[in-house]
């Protein structure tokens, strides 16, 4: 069986006397504070007790679904092929044969919400190639992390750059890692910090409500004013290395820098952004400019309402999220509702393991929707979901792709460190590079085994 199409396992527990108790006030605490949202985030979340996966929508294998499920999934006729923009990015459609003669051409998409879900529509090479984006290449300054605030970053490589170079020369008694200097190992040597309110929804996130203290003190005139604390927690107070790091960033902003506290974009700071990145988002706006409606799974195709009527010769990216989370990290119900312009879709992809999307509505009380992205699939906030509330609770193990995971210590030949990240740069004739195996890709094969990245990319301004 196709492992795109097998649901992930969630281990059974034998629970203790100790654990029964913990689980038991798990229940009891459900009833407190049970908003819609929130019990399917507990649902999700719990540890100890199997979660309920019989309402999940998986639109890359729909004979996982429950019938009642799939009777729910309307199919969405997008009017260009990813294939046909794009063949470098993406595969040919694998629903052609499953056509009518009419729209043999064409590529589905399939929704519940009016939040279009592309099943992974990238060939394996392209996810190898934005898995290194999102670690590298887009991860670099100007752009900024979630550990700036605690730690003096590199000016000219990212933290998984470093990452690699390490590993790459663990057996070289000449190699010094680089080592990140903290911002506090003396109270004057600190910056002003910001707060992170989104992040603190992912668990082990260098927090800083919950390392520094309280950063922000309230003014009604002016707002919220910085001022420096040290992090409670020591770890933030001693050097590291970026191996040592790495378990602790947990986002890169894009483009225009948000701001955390004020849930707002500094305008002040915007960072150029990629080329590459800017081409991907707009091709996958274009192919769902104008989609339709084109009936349930069991109707005869008929044409109906645009899901995504937003042109996308007005598009154009402007800010933009790499999320980085680990087995044990969530995120919790929030609202994207920062950018002027709430019209443009938000487009979002999901690499490496598989995980729980939860979308509901307005508020947490509405109804919601369980979907499970798997890794290459994009899914598109647009028009009235634009302002739903969404939040990821679970992300399952031993779900990443075998293609993203494998590789051969013995397939390369002697690879120059000081090079390797170069050797992994899209080629000059627009094609993407064909050589991540072997070494040059073991330490993102281990890195994404255990992790699932995913990055947005918003409009901010008409």
């Amino acid at each position: 069986m196709d492992e795109a199409t097998v649901l992930p396992h969630v281990k059974s527990t034998t629970l203790s006397k100790r654990q029964q108790k913990i689980a038991l006030k798990q229940r009891q605490a459900a009833k407190e504070n049970n908003t819609n949202f929130r019990a399917a985030e507990r649902n999700f979340k719990a540890k100890f007790v199997e979660p309920n996966m019989e309402n999940v929508v998986d639109f890359s294998a729909l004979h996982n679904n429950t019938a009642s499920t799939n009777s729910r999934i309307r199919r969405v006729l997008l009017p260009e092929n990813l294939f046909d923009l794009d063949s470098s990015f993406f595969k040919l459609p694998d629903n052609v044969s499953k056509l009518p003669e009419t729209y043999k051409d064409k590529q589905l998409a399939y929704t519940l919400t009016d939040h279009p879900v592309i099943p992974n529509p990238f060939t394996a090479t392209a996810q190898k190639h934005l898995v290194k984006n999102t670690l590298c290449d887009w991860a670099r300054k100007p752009n900024k992390n979630s550990l700036d605030p605690f730690y003096r970053m590199s000016e000219s490589k990212s933290l998984f750059e470093h990452h690699i170079e390490d590993v790459m020369n663990s057996n070289n008694p000449n190699h010094a890692p680089f080592v990140f200097k903290t911002l506090f190992e003396k109270p004057s040597e600190a910056q002003n910090l910001k707060t992170i309110d989104e992040n603190e929804s992912i668990k082990n996130v260098a927090v800083i409500k919950k390392e520094c203290g309280n950063l922000f003190e309230k003014n009604e005139d002016q707002g919220y004013k910085p001022i420096v604390t040290e992090p409670k927690n020591e770890f933030y107070r001693q050097d590291h290395t970026a191996t040592e790091l790495l378990e602790s960033i947990r986002w890169t902003t894009i483009g225009n820098q948000y701001n955390w506290s004020t849930k707002s974009y500094d305008t002040d700071i915007q960072a150029p952004i990629s080329e590459e990145l800017s081409h991907l988002m707009s091709i996958i706006v274009r192919s769902i400019s104008g989609a339709k409606i084109a009936g349930s799974l069991t109707d005869d195709f008929s044409e109906s309402h645009i899901v995504n009527s937003y042109d996308y010769n007005k598009y154009k990216v402007e800010a933009g999220v790499i999320n980085y989370y680990g087995l044990n990290s969530t995120l919790l119900a929030h609202v994207d509702k920062s950018e002027n312009n709430m019209e443009a879709p938000l487009i979002s992809i999901s690499l490496g393991c598989s995980c729980i999307y939860l979308v509901g509505g307005d508020t947490k009380q509405d109804t919601l929707t369980p979907i499970l992205l798997r890794s290459g699939d994009i899914i598109a906030s647009c028009g009235a979901s634009r302002t739903s509330y969404h939040g990821v609770p679970r992300i399952f193990e031993n779900s990443c792709p075998s293609f993203l995971t494998a590789h051969s210590s013995d397939s390369d030949t002697h690879i120059d460190p000081a090079n390797s990240t170069h050797n992994l740069d899209k080629v000059t004739d627009g094609h993407l590079n064909q050589n991540l195996t072997g070494k040059l890709w073991a330490p993102y094969a281990e890195y994404i085994s255990t992790h699932r990245i995913n990055f947005n990319a918003r409009q901010c301004n008409n």
